[in-house]
C-alpha cells in the first residue's frame, strides 16, 4: 500500500517527529511504501535519518506553516500523486490544510491526535471549525486514552466517537537499553523534553534547591521556554547544577549515564521520553497528569503536579535506598516492553474505520474501510 504522512517539519523534534521518524521506515520493512510531505524542509538529524534509511520526503517549502497556500499547494500535490491511498496527518496546522485540500477527492484521511490539550482546544470558536474538519478524516487515532477522552469532551459529537481509536506510541526498546556509561557527577537527574509550554521543567529546577549539593540536572532539549528555566536556576542558584545541553542524538547514551530520569509536565499526550527512560532500565519519576499518569502508574513514582517538595522527597527516596531504586527499574523496563514499537506499528496495520459522517463524500467511509483492509 502506498501511504502518504503530512507532518509541519522536522525543524522541531518533538514526539510526533521522533515517532515518524521511527515508524515510516518500519512500515517500509514491512511491504508497504511511504512517503513524507512536510510544508517547510529542513537539515535537522530527524530529516536526514529518513533520507539515509531511503524515504522520500517532498517538501512544499513553504515560508509560514500558516499560510493559506498551503492548501492550493497540498491539493496540487494529491493531484498529481494519486498512487497514495491513505493520507496520515499529524500535527496543526496540517491538519486543517490537508482537510481543506483533500476535500472532494475521495482521499482516505487519517488523523493523529498526539496531546491532551493545544491552544484551539481552549477557545469556543474553534469548535465549529473543527467538527468540520474532523469530519473530513475517516478514522482519528489518539495516541493515549487520554489523549482520546479529551477529544471527545472536546468535539461532543456521536460521529467523531465512532471514528475514534486509542493506538498508544510506541519506542525501539533496542535503542535505548542501558550501556556502560561513565557518571558525571555523583547523582545525576535527566529530563528529555522541549522547552514548550506543556513541559516542567521549572519544577525540577525548584527541586535541586531541597536537594544535597551533589545531586546535579541534565535537561536535553530545545524550545521557547529554555532561556526562561535557565534564568530560573541562575535565580535560584543551583546553575552550577543545572545544566542544559540542548538537542542531542546520544540521548541513550545519557540516558545511561543517569540514575534517576524525571519527566515533568504540565500536560501530555503520552509521555513517550518517559518509555525511553523507562526502557534504558531508569526508576522514572513523572508528574501526576493526564497521558504521563497512564504510562508511568504502577510501575516509576508520581508526583503532584508543579510540587518540588514531594518531588525532591522522592529522589532523596530512591537515591538512599539502592534496593528500591533498583526494583522500581525493574519495575520501569518491564512496563516499556509493553510500548514496543512493534507493538504500535502492528495495531496501525490493524486499525479500521469506523462509522463515519462524510461531509460532501458519501464514499470516503467504504474507500477508507477498504484501504485500511490491505493494511
Amino acid at each position: 500500500m502506498n501511504i502518504l504522512q503530512v507532518i509541519n517539519s522536522f525543524k522541531v523534534i518533538g514526539g510526533a517527529e521522533r515517532l515518524l521518524s521511527e515508524i515510516v521506515p518500519m512500515m517500509n520493512a514491512h511491504g508497504h511504501h511511504v512517503e513524507v510531505l512536510v510544508l517547510q524542509d529542513s537539515d535537522t538529524f530527524l530529516n536526514r535519518k529518513l533520507k539515509d534509511a531511503g524515504v522520500v520526503i517532498h517538501s512544499l517549502n513553504m515560508k509560514s506553516l500558516y499560510s493559506p497556500l498551503a492548501i492550493w499547494k497540498i491539493r496540487r500535490f494529491l493531484k498529481q500523486h494519486p498512487e497514495f491511498s491513505v493520507v496520515h496527518v499529524h500535527l496543526f496546522p496540517s491538519l486543517y490544510w490537508v482537510a481543506f485540500a483533500a476535500s472532494g477527492m475521495n482521499r482516505p484521511l487519517v488523523w493523529t491526535e498526539h496531546s491532551t490539550k493545544n491552544k484551539r482546544w481552549t477557545k469556543w470558536y474553534f469548535r465549529p471549525i473543527d467538527r468540520l474538519v474532523y469530519s473530513q478524516y475517516c478514522k482519528l487515532i489518539c495516541i493515549s486514552p487520554a489523549t482520546l477522552s479529551a477529544i471527545r469532551q472536546w468535539t461532543k459529537t456521536a460521529e467523531d466517537s465512532s471514528r475514534l481509536c486509542v493506538v498508544e506510541n510506541g519506542v525501539d526498546t533496542r535503542k535505548f537499553r542501558k550501556t556502560a556509561a561513565a557518571k558525571p557527577y555523583r547523582h545525576t537527574l535527566i529530563q528529555v523534553s522541549r522547552f514548550t509550554a506543556a513541559k516542567d521543567q521549572d519544577t525540577v529546577v525548584r527541586a535541586l534547591t531541597l536537594l544535597p549539593n551533589d545531586v546535579h540536572a541534565v535537561f536535553v532539549g530545545e524550545g521557547e521556554r529554555l532561556s526562561a528555566v535557565s534564568q530560573l536556576a541562575t535565580g535560584l542558584n543551583v546553575q552550577e547544577r543545572a545544566h542544559f545541553l540542548g538537542a542531542r542524538q546520544d540521548v541513550a547514551a545519557l540516558l545511561s549515564s543517569a540514575d534517576i530520569a524525571i519527566q515533568s509536565s504540565n500536560w501530555e499526550g503520552f509521555g513517550l521520553a518517559a518509555v525511553e527512560a523507562m526502557a534504558n532500565e531508569l526508576p522514572v519519576i513523572a508528574s501526576d497528569v493526564d497521558g504521563l499518569r497512564q504510562v508511568v502508574e504502577g510501575a516509576g513514582l508520581l508526583f503532584p503536579h508543579g510540587n518540588e517538595t514531594v518531588l525532591a522527597q522522592q529522589v532523596d527516596a530512591l537515591l538512599k535506598n539502592p534496593g528500591k531504586c533498583h526494583d522500581i527499574a525493574k519495575q520501569c523496563l518491564q512496563r516499556a516492553q509493553t510500548y514496543d514499537i512493534s507493538i504500535m506499528v502492528k495495531k496501525w496495520r490493524n486499525t479500521r474505520p469506523g462509522r463515519e459522517r462524510a461531509v460532501g463524500n458519501p464514499h470516503r467511509g467504504e474507500q477508507g474501510q477498504e484501504a485500511f483492509r490491505e493494511l
